[in-house]
């Protein structure tokens, strides 16, 4: 589809919902708060000029305060809300934080005082973590056993952490991914076979460990622990948690993983 078609499948899609549009019923069903919420979120982006739009939050937090809401169907619902907002930012050629995360928060409301939906953005941490002291968070140290990196290793403390091909590749929209472990642009028959966007790290401060996450790449991810391998579901919100001696593979590439005890000091 060419650019023009898109912009009016758009343009066209965003009328349609403004004239059918109503308010949420009390007992709105959990795909309706779904995309009465990424609707909210695309009017936050603001143009930045020549058609281009940018998204100013890093933290998104959907709340649906409903009577004997099903806490379950609405969390399954929202399973996918980062990747369906990152879609739908990108429909509207909006440049997305590299750091942008999105959760719901879901609450049953009695007497109805609160609003059915509230959508909360900010570009602060989430704010749960802070009803506990901030514990140091450990070093995350990756060694490349096989393929070709611009570094043999990497260290890290915190954060998310992007690993794929190429320093910063960009799709077919040309939204740019910066890859923090930046496998080369060379034919080995090994480094080749990791995608551009193949998978990435994050710190869960809850679990206080590292999470592994399949970016749904063409070649698998596997974590390989003790012999044994565990494929890694692709855009699994749950990810799979490292612990050291860990390997991930991404392709034929091998990444062997070393997390830091935080509790020794040095």
């Amino acid at each position: 589809m060419t650019g023009t078609l898109r912009n009016t499948a758009r343009t066209v899609r965003a009328r349609v919902r403004s004239f059918f549009d109503a308010p949420l019923a009390a007992d709105a069903a959990p795909l309706e708060l779904l995309h009465a919420a990424l609707d909210d979120l695309e009017r936050k982006a603001q143009p930045s000029g020549r058609g281009s739009r940018v998204f100013p939050y890093t933290r998104v937090v959907v709340h649906v305060a409903q009577r004997d809401a099903d806490r379950a169907a609405i969390e399954a619902v929202f399973g996918r809300l980062e990747e369906r907002l990152r879609e739908r930012l990108a429909e509207v050629r909006c440049a997305i934080p590299a750091s942008l995360a999105a959760s719901v928060s879901v609450t049953e409301c009695a007497n109805g005082s609160a609003p059915l939906l509230c959508v909360e953005c900010s570009n602060e941490p989430d704010t749960s973590s802070r009803t506990h002291a901030t514990p140091e968070v450990p070093e995350l140290r990756v060694t490349v056993v096989k393929g070709q990196c611009d570094r043999a290793e990497y260290a890290f403390t915190g954060g998310v952490v992007a690993i794929g091909r190429g320093a910063e590749p960009s799709d077919a929209v040309g939204r740019v991914r910066r890859n923090d472990v930046s496998f080369l642009e060379v034919r080995d028959g090994v480094t080749e076979t990791v995608a551009r966007a193949h998978a990435r790290v994050a710190f869960d401060a809850a679990l206080r460990a590292y999470v592994l996450f399949d970016e749904s790449s063409s070649n698998p991810t596997y974590l390989v622990r003790g012999g044994r391998s565990l494929r890694v579901s692709p855009r699994d919100p749950r990810g799979v948690r490292l612990q050291s001696g860990d390997e991930v593979q991404l392709g034929r590439a091998v990444l062997r993983i070393s997390v830091a005890d935080a509790s020794r000091p040095g």
